[in-house]
């Protein structure tokens, strides 16, 4: 069969795939990892893939259907989000009437809310429910007649059958994941041509980004990708066929910045990292690869990933707060973040903070006191950002319950030019009032002199990190000194962005 696997046009330089889905103020995009992986695990099955990135490739939605309807697939999926997913279901609805053929949307939204998508959307026809890799290829090999007999046999989808939704459970977690083709090599073999437009606002770039392993032993939340797709089981690849793909990396891809681990926390299982390091260190590997953690990695092990090869790592400190932490189970202690910075300097090894705003206890002090830590801990790249609780997560449901969601309509996630607009509030705290938090905490953060100076001093002396300072600071410099209200020249309309499909009623 021929499938086609789409990451559709919405906004220019919109991250789908992004923790927490928009165009950010740093210019960064997003690879669309979980799609390539699904597209690889089924052309490794004997099928051929064609992979349209429609924000990396600059395509709109005409632009888009052309290029689907020169390969002629006989199915389509679609990676969709929350934010995205009013316009993500008008694309479905075009490309039904165009092409005719089945569609199948995956993701964190589609997982979340299969049923409702559904109901949403009539040229819809499968939700991908959970870890896309072994049920897209299920649903392919249903739908050319190979092995799979009926619908119910295949778990972790939603459709709809004789009028009626059906929904079947999700199925097992792939266990062996150096079974799974590398994702590396679908980009190399289907999107090279948009290698150098992925960008991260705080890496050297042109960047790859992998996983190691997938799910999250933690309880965050607001955590978005463990509570949907990858679960709370740690499940590793071997390190030989970790480092098998670094090499196969560093000799395919040209003028290459870092490798990304995108693990929900890489460095959740010590022995896996030291594993990994020993590998790249008894290869001589030389390589600089970046990884999600959290501020309790031991020095020990900092100071070995950094001999490997490890340049930063990203952080969620979230909020100063104790209080806070507690109330969306972050599971570290007080005095964390300092102890890990302290070891961090020591090991060399540059951190990206993450801060939060927005979550229940929060107040205009813990605000400041959360942005007074950022300036304490100092790290080298910073973003500060108000919650967004997704379907799917236990922020979600504590938002509901407790009134602070201020609207279940997906087109308020947003604002016209596609940066973040929570839908959250809290007393004494609007919606509002957390944006214009993390407007002025940005611009507290960057235009500190010492920062300015630190930042210039590492774009002069390092050519590796210069393209990344310059290039990230360049676009974030526009929103630092916007005034409030102003937009973008590159936003679209509503009625643009979202198409005629219709959002869900308010209820929150």
């Amino acid at each position: 069969m021929k499938i086609t696997f789409l990451n559709p046009p919405f906004h220019p330089m919109f991250s789908r795939e992004s923790r927490s889905p928009c165009v950010t103020k740093s210019s960064t995009l997003y690879w669309p990892m979980f799609l390539a992986y699904a597209a690889g695990f089924t052309e490794a099955d004997g099928n051929t893939i064609q992979i349209i990135d429609s924000p990396a490739m600059d395509m709109d939605l005409e632009a888009t259907l052309r290029k689907t309807e020169e390969f002629g697939p006989d199915f389509l999926v679609l990676g969709v989000s929350t934010p995205s997913i009013l316009n993500d279901l008008h694309v479905v609805h075009v490309l039904k009437e165009r092409l005719g053929k089945p569609i199948a949307i995956m993701g964190t939204h589609a997982t979340a809310e299969p049923v409702e998508s559904l109901e949403m959307e009539d040229a819809l026809d499968y939700c991908v429910i959970g870890e896309a890799d072994a049920t897209v290829r299920s649903l392919v090999r249903y739908l050319r007649g190979d092995g799979v007999k009926t619908l119910f046999e295949i778990p972790g989808i939603a459709w709809r059958e004789g009028g009626q939704i059906k929904r079947n459970p999700e199925g097992a977690k792939i266990e062996d994941l150096d079974a799974i083709p590398w994702v590396s090599k679908v980009y190399r073999e289907h999107l090279y041509g948009c290698y150098k437009r992925y960008f991260y606002g705080a890496n050297i770039n042109p960047l790859i980004v992998i996983l190691s392993g997938r799910g999250c032993p933690h309880r965050c939340t607001y955590c978005v990708v463990p509570q949907t797709i990858t679960g709370h089981v740690y499940r590793k690849r071997s390190p030989k066929d970790v480092v098998d793909e670094l090499v196969y990396i560093k000799e395919n891809f040209a003028e290459l910045g870092e490798v990304f681990f995108e693990d929900d926390t890489f460095t959740v299982d010590p022995r896996h990292v030291k594993g990994i390091c020993e590998e790249i260190l008894s290869r001589k590997l030389q390589i600089t690869f970046s990884a999600n953690a959290r501020a309790d990695v031991p020095e020990d092990i900092l100071r070995l990933m950094k001999s490997a090869g490890l340049r930063e790592l990203c952080v969620g400190f979230e909020s100063a707060s104790p209080e806070v932490l507690k109330s969306v189970k972050k599971g570290l202690k007080e005095g964390n973040a300092q102890k890990f910075m302290v070891a961090a300097r020591k090991t060399g090894v540059l951190v990206h903070g993450c801060f939060m705003v927005g979550n229940p206890m929060d107040t205009q002090t813990t605000l400041q006191q959360t942005l007074t830590l950022a300036k304490d801990l100092n790290p080298n790249t910073a973003q500060f950002y108000p919650i967004m609780a997704y379907p799917g997560t236990e922020a979600y449901a504590e938002a509901l319950a407790s009134g602070a969601l201020g609207s279940k309509d997906y087109a308020q996630w947003l604002d016209k030019d596609g940066h973040h607009r929570t839908t959250i509030h809290r007393e004494g705290l609007s919606s509002q009032d957390l944006v214009d938090f993390c407007d002025r905490a940005r611009r507290e953060f960057y235009l500190r002199p010492g920062y300015i100076f630190k930042q210039g001093l590492m774009a002069l002396t390092d050519r590796h990190e210069r393209y990344r300072v310059l290039r990230g600071f360049g676009t974030l410099v526009q929103h630092l000194f916007k005034k409030h209200g102003e937009t973008t020249p590159t936003g679209v309309s509503g009625e643009e962005a979202q198409g005629t499909r219709q959002a869900p009623s308010n209820k929150g």
